[in-house]
């Protein structure tokens, strides 16, 4: 079936491409001259001010982190860090989760994205890492994941190694055997403990991480305001209830 769906993609891209080129022999010659010229033009503006963009993007980054790293530090003073992020996380992704992200969330202490720009390399890379506490689940106490997009726009994924203890009993089987059984059953019961060790990008879900990392008050207030909705319908709804009880004693009167 996959190389089926193959097949009809690469007969689709043919048909646009013989489409697009019929097009653009209907274009009179003086002009497609014209409009070479002018995209021309365009990738040469593009390439002078790639690095010039790379530079304002790495000064950016530099600016943003040195920010992160203080809320960072006045927010390790806080009585209650430990539990920072893993509210965060479970107020913002709990209608994602599987069965075991809220026991892998509940070990959580911090998490950190950190972006970096190689202006001569011409390179980007995002990286997120998340730092746990001793748990009955991994040995890790770091583990990352992390997306490196180079000048042809080619990401590659690093990510960590995840180490899971080994809580089988049965001791005749091999160690990485069962090691593997236990990264299995968990795993996959988990959407973070997933995708950390998928080496696919998903730069989507990296993306919701980031933006979580760097307004995770925005989550905090959604559920205030939630919550002061929920007050007022109990005051509403209580207020309703008290009038019919009057109506109801002049009623009897």
């Amino acid at each position: 079936m996959k190389a089926n769906k193959k097949q009809v993609k690469v007969i689709n891209e043919s048909e646009q491409s013989a489409q697009s080129k019929s097009e653009a022999s209907q274009i009179p010659k003086d002009i497609q001259e014209k409009l070479d010229t002018i995209n021309e033009k365009i990738r040469e503006i593009y390439e002078q001010n790639k690095k010039k963009m790379l530079a304002i993007e790495h000064k950016y980054t530099e600016q943003m982190a040195a920010q992160f790293k203080k809320r960072s530090e006045l927010l390790s003073k806080t009585k209650d860090f430990e539990g920072f992020w893993s509210s965060i996380l479970t107020q913002s992704m709990i209608n994602n989760f599987a069965d075991n992200d809220q026991a892998v969330v509940d070990c959580l202490v911090n998490m950190e994205v950190e972006n970096k720009v190689d202006v001569e390399a011409e390179t980007t890379s995002k990286k997120i890492t998340f730092y746990f506490k001793d748990n009955s689940i991994f040995k890790n106490k770091q583990i990352s994941k992390e997306n490196v997009i180079d000048k042809n726009g080619e990401v590659k994924v690093n990510v960590t190694k995840i180490e899971y203890y080994d809580n089988n009993t049965n001791k005749t089987e091999n160690k990485n055997d069962k090691n593997k059984k236990r990264k299995q059953n968990f795993s996959e019961s988990s959407f973070i403990l997933s995708w950390l060790e998928s080496e696919e990008p998903d730069v989507e879900t990296l993306d919701e991480f980031s933006k979580l990392y760097e307004d995770p008050f925005s989550v905090l207030l959604e559920e205030d305001v939630e919550n002061d909705d929920d007050e007022d319908d109990d005051d509403f709804n209580s207020e309703d209830y008290d009038a019919e009880e009057d109506a109801e004693e002049e009623d009897d009167e």
